[in-house]
């Protein structure tokens, strides 16, 4: 509630931009809780998974390492799911702080929007522990592809031995090899636990670059009433200073944004493009 009267208020004293800055940033935010959500159902059937592992298959070795590949992940999901609750938190609380503040101030109070910018670090904090989660995840499957390719060997290593003794010249089985391998299906719950991080990191990247904006349009429109209140005798050949300065950053163009889940739902396939 506190997140919509404060969007309402940045509208209504023509701050339709940082309007939409606390709401995509917010946005953002919510998306990436339900990304951690489904990571978190994900990594219960994995675990069910890699327990029906056949032992005529799957090596204890490999079981043991996959075991422990899904602990750390749970815990870096467990990790990332409170970095987002604080982040959340920490927007509300801003949020209410601002609204407290116009009650006493008006609407120069509005202009702490740009306090935002003090999440940046932790949304940096975010990346890095979902980007580590990248690293983390292309290891496992390397290990899955390193396994597989080697019990293929072994096993067209022993055809071919016994092939030998029966007199028989050997075969390549490389060419012969199953398109669908079980080490093919033991890789798609991490392949997929990958493309979620790599969205996550699209997400975080976005919200970041939204409190920066967030800082840097306060911060131009308050230079912009200061030059505006001095004397008008400026010279000819200076130019205004937002279009001295807006060249040199990225500033979302006016829209006209409704508010809320459905709205969100609605234009976040266009905003997700774009940011890819």
């Amino acid at each position: 509630e506190v997140i919509r009267e404060l969007l309402e208020l940045l509208k209504q004293n023509t701050m339709k931009e940082q309007a939409n800055g606390v709401y995509e940033l917010c946005a953002y935010v919510d998306s990436m809780t339900h990304k951690v959500e489904d990571m978190t159902e994900q990594i219960a059937r994995l675990r069910e998974d890699i327990q029906k592992m056949q032992e005529d298959t799957f090596t204890n070795r490999l079981k043991k390492s996959l075991s422990e590949a899904a602990d750390r992940l749970e815990k870096r999901c467990d990790e990332i799911k409170q970095q987002i609750f604080e982040v959340k938190e920490s927007i509300k609380s801003k949020a209410g702080e601002i609204m407290a503040d116009f009650k006493m101030r008006g609407k120069a109070a509005l202009n702490r929007v740009s306090e935002f910018i003090g999440l940046k670090d932790k949304l940096v904090g975010i990346r890095n522990k979902v980007k580590e989660g990248i690293a983390d995840t292309n290891r496992t499957i390397a290990k899955i592809d390193s396994f597989g390719k080697g019990m293929r060997e072994a096993g067209q290593k022993v055809a071919n031995t016994f092939r030998t003794f029966a007199d028989k010249d050997e075969v390549d089985y490389s060419e012969k090899e199953k398109k669908f391998s079980k080490t093919e299906v033991a890789k798609k719950p991490w392949q997929w636990q990958k493309k979620v991080y790599e969205s996550m990191v699209l997400r975080l990247d976005a919200a970041v670059d939204k409190v920066e904006d967030l800082s840097r349009d306060v911060e131009l429109d308050c230079m912009e009433k200061k030059q505006a209140d001095k004397p008008a005798d400026k010279p000819e050949n200076v130019t205004d200073i937002r279009e001295e300065i807006a060249p040199a950053m990225s500033v979302a163009e006016p829209t006209e944004y409704q508010y809320g889940a459905e709205a969100f739902e609605a234009v976040y396939p266009k905003m997700d493009a774009e940011i890819k």
